[in-house]
């Protein structure tokens, strides 16, 4: 995320990484946003005003993620702010969130009410640092999609208890 308006406050998208299963890169490109950049957030973005320079228009790009995320499982680490930027609301189920995957906060030895970083939980699961500079979009997206991949056998029974069928058997006594 990119800042706009006074300040730098607006979060607007300046670049989009999606990589598949297998961890290849299907998309990577910077977006220009609507509205001008007043703060780059280089530390945390990693990005510079040379990336946006010709970068994609933010209405082309959205145009394109959608087809790529349409009908997908969508794997992400604290994807809140990403949907709010893009305008984009995928279906619920198909969003695998790792930043709220408790079994992914007992593997790392973290208690279930703390909302852990990508950057601590693939220090603490895998014993990967990343984000050593400033972020990098296609890194982070392999670190969550190894993240889910640790758990993704018990997804749904761990984040989700109304896909269980021990759910359904207690809602029907």
């Amino acid at each position: 995320m990119v800042g706009c308006g006074s300040k730098g406050r607006i979060s607007a998208l300046g670049r989009c990484s999606i990589v598949n299963y297998c961890g290849d890169i299907v998309y990577d490109s910077y977006v220009k946003p609507v509205l001008p950049v007043t703060d780059y957030r280089t530390k945390w973005s990693g990005i510079r005003r040379k990336h946006l320079s010709n970068a994609m228009p933010f209405s082309e790009a959205r145009k394109l993620i959608k087809r790529h995320l349409s009908g997908k499982y969508i794997i992400g680490h604290d994807l809140k702010n990403d949907f709010s930027a893009l305008k984009f609301t995928p279906h619920p189920l198909l969003v695998k969130d790792t930043s709220k995957c408790i079994a992914l906060r007992h593997t790392a030895g973290l208690p279930d009410h703390q909302k852990p970083s990508l950057r601590t939980l693939t220090s603490q699961i895998f014993g990967k640092v990343i984000q050593t500079a400033s972020h990098c979009s296609v890194e982070d997206a392999k670190a969550a999609l190894m993240l889910y991949k640790k758990v993704e056998d018990h997804w749904d029974k761990k984040t989700n208890p109304f896909l269980t069928d021990t759910y359904w058997n207690d809602v029907k006594k």
